[in-house]
């Protein structure tokens, strides 16, 4: 077979999570040897860092850079008119929550007029046909010379349209009849976005929820989907050896004899004060309030920044971290990549914490993996009045995929610093509390517990290589092998 009719697969990393969740899960490596001639172009602005190169070279990858892309001119106006129609639907609790808090998304001038122009481009809002015009009209001359460089037979993006940057491509891809592929859509993607994903060939999905959200909401067929699980999760199944604690707390800077609370942050952007739940647990271990010994360890989320937290430097039983790897500026202006090394020490935590807190994270899920007990925050002030529903963070917890989280009664929600110094020595005395809760989280998540799901997407990838779609071996499903604490 000559090079040129080689197959090729075109795969867009558009940030280091990506980078984390996917690329280095073994996905890359199964899909060559399934598919030995198969050419890989990586499309990412992590290629400008030669470690990235270095860490994926192969005799058959090939690198390009993924340019940033922000939708302007007609593109920009065609979007404005599609994202108020989709608006105008409503269709999940969380759009609704958005549009009433007057989220800074929402926030589109004449939306109602615009909503009523939408509906000549997408009449039926159930169609998945949202950008069929924009893409008729819109060229993207850069993303077509990829295309005639490299002839490629699929292209796997990490979402259907979400992320901006991959939008030329899935567009390209379109136009010239490559089928396309999302092989990194997060449990949230299907409902908590502002505007409408765009309908592609394949999706690869975590669980049964994703699959009928992407039917119901979005248009897609059952055949169009696969369930593979979260192959960013298989480290945590296959069983990986976990650092010992005090290893562990060696390499975080924590003292071993005490409990370990982590607090995980979130973006500032939804979340700005963080500041507040870390003083007012400094305050409870001061004064003795909390049921152990304590220290706090502040995981600072890759798009969070780190100097918010300068003035904790020095501060006894306090240890803050933001355990990534600088590399290339991605699209959304960060400038993280997210190692294995980076996955080991964030399983290290989650094995190790006595309890971790959070605002609404997909961490709640990971933590419950390991049966770690889980505090949300929903305040944001040290006022004992309750701020409106609406302006406060409490609203995350009806969104919809975090209601997933609350109904299985896997967390417990703390909307005063009181009520968190309570829910924290509540797990502190009693750790087994909530685990039935932590278990179904697993089971409606996760969907399988082998540490396999990466084989599976690389099947499902090879599948649409070559043509030929291999049925997946029969694995467990959650709930069917031991929990990853044992």
């Amino acid at each position: 077979m000559t090079r040129d009719a080689a197959p090729c697969l075109l795969w867009t990393i558009p940030n280091g999570s990506s980078a984390g969740n996917v690329l280095r899960s073994g996905v890359l490596a199964r899909v060559l040897d399934d598919v030995r001639d198969l050419r890989v172009v990586l499309v990412s602005p992590l290629v400008a860092d030669p470690a990235f190169t270095n860490e994926f070279a192969h005799p058959r990858v090939a690198f390009e850079r993924l340019p940033a892309h922000v939708p302007s001119g007609l593109e920009g106006r065609l979007l404005g008119l599609v994202q108020a129609r989709y608006l105008e639907a409503r269709s999940t609790e969380t759009i609704r929550i958005k549009l009433a808090a007057g989220h800074a998304g929402t926030a589109l001038r004449h939306r109602r007029v615009k909503a009523l122009v939408g509906r000549a481009l997408s009449p039926r809002p159930d169609s998945g046909r949202w950008y069929d015009v924009s893409d008729r009209l819109v060229s993207d001359p850069g993303a077509q010379r990829l295309f005639v460089r490299h002839r490629p037979t699929l292209v796997a993006v990490s979402t259907p349209g979400l992320i901006f940057a991959e939008i030329p491509i899935l567009r390209t891809a379109r136009r010239r009849v490559v089928r396309a592929m999302a092989v990194d859509l997060s449990w949230d993607n299907l409902t908590n976005k502002l505007f409408p994903i765009r309908r592609i060939d394949r999706l690869a999905v975590w669980n049964g929820t994703m699959k009928r959200e992407a039917q119901e909401l979005h248009g897609y067929e059952a055949d169009e989907i696969d369930v593979v699980g979260p192959p960013q999760f298989d480290p945590y199944f296959n069983g990986e050896k976990r650092s010992s604690r005090i290893e562990f707390c060696r390499r975080a800077g924590l003292d071993p004899a005490r409990r370990i609370l982590t607090l995980t942050t979130i973006p500032a952007d939804a979340y700005p004060r963080h500041d507040v739940v870390i003083d007012r647990l400094l305050d409870a271990i001061g004064s003795g309030a909390l049921a152990a010994p304590c220290d706090v360890l502040v995981r600072v989320h890759p798009r969070d920044d780190l100097h918010a937290y300068d003035r904790y430097a020095g501060t006894p039983h306090v240890v803050v971290e933001k355990p990534f790897r600088e590399s290339a500026r991605a699209g959304d202006g960060h400038s993280v990549d997210v190692t294995a090394e980076n996955t080991r020490h964030l399983a290290d935590t989650l094995y190790h914490s006595d309890v971790v807190l959070n605002v609404a994270s997909t961490i709640a899920i990971e933590a419950s993996i390991f049966d770690t007990p889980v505090v949300n925050i929903a305040f944001d002030q040290d006022a004992a009045e309750a701020r409106p529903f609406l302006d406060s963070p409490l609203r995350y917890y009806s969104y919809t995929h975090y209601q997933q989280i609350v109904r299985a009664g896997a967390v417990r929600i703390a909307k005063s610093a009181a009520q968190m110094i309570d829910l924290v020595n509540g797990y502190l005395v009693n750790r087994s509390m909530d685990a039935a809760g932590r278990r179904r989280v697993v089971v409606e998540q996760c969907e399988f517990t082998d540490g396999r799901s990466a084989e599976r997407l690389a099947l499902a990838m090879a599948g649409e290589l070559t043509g030929r779609r291999a049925a997946a071996p029969a694995m467990p499903r959650a709930g069917e092998t031991a929990a990853a604490r044992n």
